[in-house]
Formats: C-alpha cells, sequence, structure tokens
C-alpha cells in the first residue's frame, strides 16, 4: 500500500510541475517574404509554361432514328440441322460388311435420339454416305436409310469415295 500512495504522490508532483512550466514560444515566420522569394523563383525560371489552346467547338450531328427490322421467327426450311444417323448402325471401312467394322454408331445414348455426324463424301457404291465415324475421328462407311440428311445438304456436291480393298 505505501508504494502505490508513494507512485501516486510522485505522479501528481510531475504532473503539476510540467502543467506549470511555461509554453514553448513559437518560431515566426515570414509569410510575405517567403512568397515573394516563390515569385521571384517562378518568373526567373527558363522553361516554357503551358499554354492553353483552346479547342475548336466541334459540330455533333443528331442522326434521324432508323426503322428497327422485325426480326422473322426461322421456319422449318429456314433451319439448317446438321445430318444425324438415327438408328443403331455398324460403321465400316467400306460399303457393306465385308470390309473392316469400325464401330456402331447409337445415337439412343443422346437425349435427342440422334447421333450428329460429318458428312465426308459419298461412297462410289449407290445408297452409303463416308462420315466421320464420332467416336474414333476416323472415316467410315453406313448406309444412307440410317441417317437424316436435310434438303439444304446436296450429296451430289460432295467427293465420291471409293473404298479401300477388302481384306
Amino acid at each position: 500500500m505505501k508504494f502505490s500512495h508513494f507512485g501516486m504522490a510522485s505522479l501528481t508532483i510531475v504532473m503539476s510541475i510540467t502543467a506549470c512550466s511555461p509554453a514553448a514560444t513559437p518560431t515566426p515566420i515570414d509569410i510575405a517574404g517567403t512568397a515573394a522569394q516563390m515569385a521571384i523563383v517562378m518568373q526567373t525560371q527558363t522553361a516554357g509554361a503551358y499554354t492553353a489552346t483552346p479547342i475548336p467547338p466541334t459540330v455533333t450531328l443528331t442522326l434521324p432514328p432508323t426503322e428497327t427490322p422485325t426480326p422473322v421467327p426461322p421456319t422449318e426450311e429456314g433451319i439448317r440441322q446438321p445430318p444425324v444417323v438415327i438408328t443403331f448402325v455398324p460403321c465400316y471401312t467400306g460399303p457393306n460388311e465385308s470390309y473392316i467394322f469400325i464401330s456402331n454408331i447409337d445415337p439412343s445414348i443422346r437425349k435427342s435420339g440422334k447421333q450428329v455426324v460429318e458428312i465426308l463424301g459419298t461412297g462410289s457404291e449407290p445408297g452409303w454416305v463416308v462420315i466421320r465415324n464420332p467416336y474414333f475421328n476416323n472415316p467410315c462407311w453406313v448406309r444412307v436409310e440410317n441417317m437424316e440428311i436435310g434438303s439444304h445438304i446436296i450429296l451430289s456436291d460432295y467427293p465420291v469415295m471409293t473404298p479401300g480393298p477388302q481384306p
């Protein structure tokens, strides 16, 4: 207890001595002299100062409103569907079962029930089309009757492909 009373008494004495001491007087600043010195420095600098060049006025043309064409909904003829395989079908290296079997194409695994394919050419044998196998990315032959080919696809525009020799 004696120690805490002694500490409090010491703190009180120190605070009263510092509170009664005279405040430090600030050093006066010559504001007029500083501003004058700055003005002299600015006037004697040799670097060219930026002078604003007025921008000539421009004319803004207001364009007349244009009519926005109303979109026409696509008709069935306007929709260009890609060629698709529509039934479970084997794919061969040539136009019949005597050629090497590559894979089956199974459109039933698709939500649409159709497997989109890319036509590479028409077969030299009637009724066959050469497509890019959607699973292995190589050419294979399927019967046209197992496909759905839109009228916008003209098979005669494709190259006629001849199969390699039968195994």
